[in-house]
């Protein structure tokens, strides 16, 4: 394992800044709770499939233990072997139950399971985009945009004379209608 380490160590590039960091913790945490996700979803299905096959291998024995309780019947054979067969028979009716129950609540987990990888896997989407942001600004960091060259201030204009007595002046210019 800790070659594995020192490899990985010497080929990834150098963390240089907490953005970078930022950047490769979200990336790799994305990646391994992905492959979490899928791992946890296929050991699920591997379970769910090896009490598939121990139930289809039990159903296979009970379908053999009532051929020959059925033909023990018919030979009339003891009542002791008929009774063993009967218990058998009894053995392997629990086991089934037992295996179907197990069965059906795999069933569930594994349900329960998809909805939880779908649901980790759409909020983790949360570490793409700060990945994206952490990328962003470090190329804007390291790119500062190029600067435009300053405008020269407009000229200011003159503000107008006396502003009330530009009111006043208007207002004694108007005429009276009333008055000619």
């Amino acid at each position: 394992m800790t070659g594995q380490a020192k490899s990985s160590q010497t080929s990834a590039a150098p963390i240089t800044t907490p953005l970078h960091l930022l950047q490769t913790l979200t990336r790799t945490l994305h990646e391994h709770l992905g492959e979490a996700c899928s791992q946890a979803e296929a050991d699920a299905e591997k379970a769910l499939g090896k009490l598939q096959r121990q139930l289809d291998k039990l159903a296979s024995k009970r379908g053999e233990t009532v051929n020959k309780l059925k033909i023990k019947e018919a030979d009339e054979r003891g009542e002791k072997a008929l009774n063993k067969s009967r218990a058998k028979l009894a053995e392997l009716d629990s086991a089934i139950e037992q295996l179907s129950q197990a069965q059906k609540e795999a069933q569930s987990y594994l349900r329960q399971l998809r909805n939880d990888v779908r649901q980790t896997l759409r909020l983790a989407k949360g570490f793409e985009r700060i990945e994206q942001q952490a990328a962003q600004a470090i190329d804007k960091r390291d790119n500062p945009p190029v600067p435009r060259p300053r405008r020269k201030p407009a000229a200011r204009k003159k503000p107008p004379a006396n502003r009330t007595a530009g009111k006043a002046t208007a207002a004694g210019n108007q005429t009276d209608p009333g008055v000619s």
